[in-house]
């Protein structure tokens, strides 16, 4: 088995949906250094690293409100699911 710390080298991460179109919701935020194993983790290619800053502060990895964008984690607000209908 591979060392956690060389399949993982930046420890925190955010995986998404890349089936649905961008911004790609989030599905999970993961500090990989922490978990006893990564059986069911998505491979660290296939998720955006997040800084020890980010990850510490609460309000970034809140339910809602963050999606990947180019790679990249973003503000974001899903649309309403309740639009009126005409």
């Amino acid at each position: 088995m591979a060392d956690v710390k060389t399949e993982y080298p930046k420890r925190f991460y955010a995986s998404y949906d890349t089936s649905s179109p961008e911004p790609h919701p989030i599905l999970g935020w993961y500090d990989t250094w922490g978990l006893s194993s990564t059986a069911n983790v998505p491979p660290a290619s296939s998720m955006v690293a997040i800084s020890a800053e980010d990850w510490n502060n609460v309000s970034f990895r809140a339910c809602a409100g963050k999606a990947v964008q180019a790679g990249k984690i973003i503000d974001y607000t899903p649309a309403s699911e309740n639009t009126p209908s005409s």
